[in-house]
C-alpha cells in the first residue's frame, strides 16, 4: 500500500498564507506520512463548477490513497467528485469544513449546489467523513451544517465560535490535523 495523497480544496476566492490549509499542508509536508497537492482553483473569484471539477480530477491518480479535504466552497466540489468516481472505486476520508449542499441564494455559486446531490452514491464513494462547522458561521446555517451531516450519515464536529472557519482568525487547526493523522 502507497502512501497517502492529502488533497486539499480551498473556497470561492482561493486561499489566505494564515489559512489552516497552508498550516495543514505544511504539518503533512513535515509528517513525512503523505504526499500533499493544493491546486489553485481556476476562476477562483469567479468559480465554474465544470473548472473545478476537471482540476481536481486532474490532481487524484489514485482514489483509493486519497484524503479529501474541502472548505466551504470546496466541499461542493468534492462531493461532485465523489458522484463522478467510477462504481467500486473510494477514497479513504473526505472532510467537509465549512460546508453546504444547497443553494445559498449566492448566484456565483449556485451552480455547484443546484443540483440536488446522489447521496447514495457519494456514500460508496468514500470510506470515512466528516463534517465541521462553527456555531456562528455568517455564510452557512448550523440547519445546513446540519442537513449535510445528516445526508451523509455522520455526527457534526462543532467549532465554538469559529465564525467560517478561516483565515486570518483560524490558522493552526490541530483538532483537523489529528482527524486527518489518524486515518492508517
Amino acid at each position: 500500500m502507497g502512501k497517502k495523497t492529502l488533497v486539499l480544496v480551498h473556497g470561492w476566492g482561493g486561499t489566505h498564507p494564515l489559512h489552516w490549509q497552508n498550516w495543514l499542508k505544511q504539518k503533512a509536508i513535515e509528517s513525512r506520512k503523505m504526499d500533499v497537492l493544493f491546486p489553485l482553483m481556476p476562476n477562483y473569484d469567479f468559480p465554474v463548477l465544470s473548472e473545478w471539477l476537471s482540476t481536481l480530477e486532474k490532481n487524484i491518480s489514485a482514489p483509493a490513497q486519497t484524503i479529501l479535504i474541502g472548505h466551504s466552497l470546496g466541499c461542493p466540489t468534492i462531493l461532485r467528485y465523489l458522484e463522478k468516481l467510477p462504481k467500486g472505486e473510494s477514497v479513504g476520508l473526505v472532510v467537509l469544513v465549512s460546508g453546504f449542499a444547497r443553494p445559498l441564494g449566492i448566484t456565483e455559486i449556485d451552480d455547484f449546489v443546484r443540483v440536488p446531490f446522489d447521496w447514495k452514491k457519494i456514500k460508496e464513494s468514500a470510506k470515512k467523513f466528516a463534517v465541521i462547522f462553527s456555531d456562528n458561521d455568517p455564510f452557512i446555517s448550523v440547519d445546513e451544517s446540519r442537513h449535510l451531516s445528516d445526508s451523509l450519515g455522520v455526527k457534526p464536529i462543532a467549532e465554538k465560535n469559529a465564525g467560517h472557519i478561516t483565515a486570518p482568525d483560524f490558522g493552526a487547526y490541530p483538532r483537523l490535523w489529528s482527524i486527518v493523522s489518524g486515518q492508517k
